[in-house]
């Protein structure tokens, strides 16, 4: 089953704090949705522990996750895999940063599919929540970055 996802956020944090955030793995774990951890393994090259709950079905992905075509401090594009016992899921993605206004606008969009019993039985449910989870990972790093801007 394939999922779109698409986000635009505004932050009053100069583009180029953003951009060292979402290098951060500790800060880039916020963002993604549901991720337990996430350990640097490579240049841009990530393990995740990603746990995805859609509707009563709930599963735990070993996944990888991949930066590439890095374009400081613009953004740059990911793709991500894993695999479950309730499933697998792959994703690609890009995040895109401009400043407007002396703000700095961070567009999310990615699109992925999930295989095996999540998408059976979440199939109406895995958009909304992805959308759902985006936004709570969003205000994850939002708190996050402002907190380290202030201190």
């Amino acid at each position: 089953m394939a999922v779109r996802l698409e986000r635009k956020y505004t932050l009053n944090i100069p583009q180029q704090d953003v951009w060292t955030a979402i290098l951060d793995p500790e800060i880039l774990a916020e963002i993604l949705p549901n991720c337990k951890s996430l350990t640097p393994c490579g240049d841009n090259n990530f393990d995740a522990n990603i746990e995805i709950k859609i509707g009563p079905i709930k599963g735990h992905f070993k996944s990888k996750l991949n930066l590439f075509d890095l374009d400081p401090p613009n953004g740059y594009k990911f793709d991500v895999n894993g695999d479950g016992s309730k499933g697998q899921m792959r994703g690609v993605g890009e995040i895109q940063l401009s400043t407007q206004d002396d703000r700095t606008e961070f567009k999310f969009t990615a699109t992925g599919s999930v295989s095996g019993i999540i998408a059976r039985v979440g199939q109406r449910l895995i958009e909304a929540t992805g959308k759902k989870l985006m936004d709570q990972g969003f205000e994850n790093f939002k708190k996050r970055i402002t907190s380290t801007q202030s201190a």
